[in-house]
């Protein structure tokens, strides 16, 4: 009985140890398959790619060839025999000590990456020979997965029976990248410390070797501390490895690189673009929306941008070259240090079609202008005030409100533009003439009647987030918080064009790797608001080009276009230390839109310290930027006549527009702000007999007035825009360091629009003319 139970045992472990073995070599075989498959799919084995970097491709939105980065690649060849054998030990310490002894792959080195990887995920630790490096900076990409490991194996085992250990070694040193745009071992030396390499010290070695592991952490320029701790490191492991004594390892450990680095100012590191600069500013926004992709996380640009990626566009070629050549040689500019920038995107699809960083846009060397902040000014009212208030409210672009000559919020006395009560205007003059106070009373009854959070909330649907959801009058008015890009600014107005979708601004379609794969990018999509308030919001900045309009003169024949100006300002110190004329401007906007694209414009300057008095734009250059959008707009649009459409959910009544079903009988007086925040609870809204006028205009004389329409050229017939509040302060203390934006309309034959409702009111409509002065700022 008990031998049978053993031999039942034995069989038992028999069977267990035959299954396991079984298991194994089924493992084995499927592993094996899988590394053929793999290889059969890596890329092909080219020995032009072994000895060249590869540039990337860039196509606009027809899949044409636009240019061809080659990032200003600086690289100078070096042979193996002209390697000094200091140089060899240090990069051999650093990266692979055992180069000499295994093959293609180091499996030793290999089981302790496995264990590692096990214990921390797959990529916690590699095990990469420099045969590997070669290959993987040769033919494939920086993504970690199992398939591209197999392929690097492969094609590695393919490069050591076609090169000798010396020659992988060569290619090595001349491909690896070290920052700054420079490639190859021999052109770091020059580039660090101006020597050849047999005039290299220890230390500057041991620097050399280790700064490819992280190029861009270890630069010394950007990061001197991380930089001596890993030539340090460096020595550590030659001294461990038995490269050299502990005496030499102390010594160099003790040398300061700083004291035979070369020194370099910002503009001399730069790596420039040898690429047409008429693309420069779009190529920025590529890479940047490559470091946001999760593909990339981790990658260095460099790299990325040399491993000879198709990359695929929403770029029209010719939209591109219009805007930078009209950016560039408009003889507009107040002098050199005015600046401009400029963004068009597809009104439909939020597409980037094309952008402007700047005058003469140098990538690396200058900021993106276009993807900079900026003040806004009055170009925010629509997103505070106008919007949410048709949003949430329903109101009619013929509801009116009460205009004041001076309007107080907590102790700050705000004004219009030229210190005058305009009586009872509707909501599309208001806008159409960017008046302050209506503004103002719009966005405190949304946040009484709406919610405090309404304006912030409707703001961040498209794109423009604020700091903090507790906004105020300043920032209704573009204050200080209002800072947004000119990419923002045209996506966001893009919305009201695309019928209350909102579309985030996109410049990459797809990226074709050179092994194929394609790598997708998103973007967000999302509807922001009701077509109704899309609609009516357009149809009231279409009025901006009317008699008064803040862009009159700017109109386009056979082009439906919808705009809004904007200016922002200085803080009240630089007005007193720079001596600053009262009506100067620090930024100055315009963003309009038709059916088909949609274009910010900002002009002004970035460094007032450094310019002084030339640093403000006037009275005189305040309708540059409207010069500008309409040139601009001139040559790219197609003039059809095609307008925006009205949705089912908007009707006419009394020539103004309202949400159909939602009769707006009523007008917006005196409204007392609210004593816990900035909100104003509107205690006086009331019913009017009829808030529209018997005509089908809101400007009575706009019918004589066509003759009196400036050029586009002329500063001298009408008065530019100015775009900024007047605000009075109860004590001799100023309340804030930054003033409140408003503009000032162009200047029109006067005109006495005043309904029956208005003469009910205490104060009449004021009469606007031609001659009359600009009103004093505080």
């Amino acid at each position: 009985m008990a031998r049978k139970k053993k031999r039942n045992i034995k069989k038992l472990i028999l069977q267990i140890t035959g299954g396991i073995f079984l298991l194994f070599a089924a493992l084995f075989i499927c592993g094996m398959l899988l590394f053929l498959y793999y290889a059969y799919k890596a890329p092909k084995f080219n020995e032009a790619a072994l000895r060249d970097q590869l540039p990337t491709k860039i196509y606009d939105k027809d899949d044409n060839l636009v240019t061809v980065l080659q990032m200003g690649q600086k690289r100078e060849q070096v042979k193996f025999k002209d390697i000094p054998d200091q140089v060899k030990n240090a990069v051999l310490a650093t990266e692979d000590n055992r180069f000499y002894e295994h093959g293609a792959i180091d499996f030793k080195r290999l089981s302790g990456a496995i264990f590692k990887n096990v214990s921390g995920g797959f990529g916690s630790q590699g095990a990469s020979t420099l045969t590997q490096q070669v290959v993987k900076r040769s033919f494939l990409t920086d993504k970690k997965s199992i398939e591209r490991k197999a392929q690097e194996a492969y094609l590695s085992y393919r490069l050591e029976q076609e090169y000798s250990k010396d020659e992988i070694f060569e290619m090595y040193l001349n491909k690896i990248y070290y920052s700054d745009g420079i490639y190859g071992v021999k052109t770091a030396a020059k580039y660090y410390f101006n020597k050849d390499l047999n005039q290299l010290s220890l230390a500057e070695s041991a620097y050399l070797a280790g700064l490819p592991q992280i190029p861009n952490t270890y630069n010394i320029y950007d990061n001197p501390d991380a930089a001596e701790k890993r030539k340090d490191t460096v020595l550590y492991l030659m001294h461990r490895h038995g490269r050299i004594t502990k005496a030499e390892m102390e010594d160099a450990q003790n040398t300061d690189l700083s004291q035979t680095l070369v020194q370099r100012t910002a503009a001399q590191r730069q790596n420039l673009e040898q690429n047409d600069p008429d693309y420069a500013s779009y190529i920025n926004v590529i890479k940047q929306e490559i470091k946001k992709n999760k593909e990339f996380e981790g990658k260095d640009l460099q790299d990325i941008l040399t491993s000879g990626l198709s990359i695929y566009t929403n770029m029209d070629n010719n939209v591109q070259l219009s805007l930078q050549n009209n950016t560039d040689n408009m003889n507009i500019y107040k002098n050199k240090y005015q600046q401009a920038a400029s963004s068009i995107v597809d009104t439909k699809t939020g597409a980037l079609v094309a952008i402007s960083g700047g005058r003469n846009y140098t990538d690396v060397v200058d900021r993106n202008l276009a993807t900079d902040v900026h003040p806004v000014g009055s170009t925010i009212k629509p997103f505070l005030s106008y919007g949410p208030i048709i949003e949430n409210e329903q109101w009619s672009t013929g509801h009116r409100i009460q205009d004041e000559a001076e309007y107080d919020i907590h102790g700050i006395k705000f004004k219009n533009y030229d210190s005058q009560n305009h009586g009872n205007v509707t909501m599309r003059d208001a806008i159409r003439r960017s008046l302050n106070i209506p503004a103002l009373k719009i966005f405190q009854t949304v946040q009484s009647e709406s919610g405090n959070d309404a304006p912030y909330k409707f703001a961040k649907n498209l794109g423009l987030n604020y700091p903090s959801s507790d906004l105020g009058p300043s920032d209704a008015l573009g204050g200080s918080s209002s800072e947004f890009t000119p990419l923002q600014m045209a996506s966001a107005y893009a919305s009201f064009g695309n019928g209350g979708t909102y579309n985030e601004s996109h410049a990459i379609r797809k990226i074709v790797t050179q092994d194929n794969e394609t790598i997708k990018f998103d973007f967000t999509s999302r509807k922001a608001m009701e077509d109704y308030t899309a609609y009516m919001i357009t149809d009231m900045l279409k009025g901006t080009f009317e008699p008064y309009g803040t862009a009159y003169g700017s109109q386009i024949p056979g082009l439906n276009l919808a705009a809004k100006t904007g200016t922002g300002t200085y803080g009240d110190e630089t007005y007193e230390k720079y001596n600053l004329p009262d009506n100067a401007a620090k930024d100055v906007w315009i963003v309009g839109y038709s059916p088909q694209y949609t274009m910010s414009v900002w002009m002004g300057f970035t460094q007032m310290a450094q310019y002084g008095e030339n640093s403000f734009v006037g009275s005189e250059e305040q309708s540059l930027p409207k010069v500008l959008f309409r040139q601009v707009m001139s040559e790219i649009s197609p003039i059809d006549g095609q307008d925006f459409e009205m949705p089912s959910s908007v009707e006419k009544y009394g020539g103004f527009l309202q949400v159909k079903g939602q009769s707006d009988n009523g007008y917006t007086s005196n409204i007392k702000p609210n004593n816990t925040n900035d909100a104003v609870r509107d205690n006086s809204r009331a019913a009017s007999t009829n808030i529209y006028p018997d005509d089908t205009n809101d400007n009575s004389t706009s019918e004589r007035n066509t003759t009196e329409a400036r050029t586009v050229e002329s500063t001298t017939t009408e008065r530019p825009t100015t775009e900024r509040a007047t605000t009075e302060r109860p004590t001799t203390e100023r309340p804030t360091t930054e003033r409140a934006t408003t503009e000032r309309p162009t200047t029109q034959p006067a005109t006495t629009e005043q309904a029956t409702t208005e003469r009910a009111t205490t104060q009449p409509a004021t009469t606007e003319r031609a001659t009359q002065p600009a009103a004093s700022q505080p």
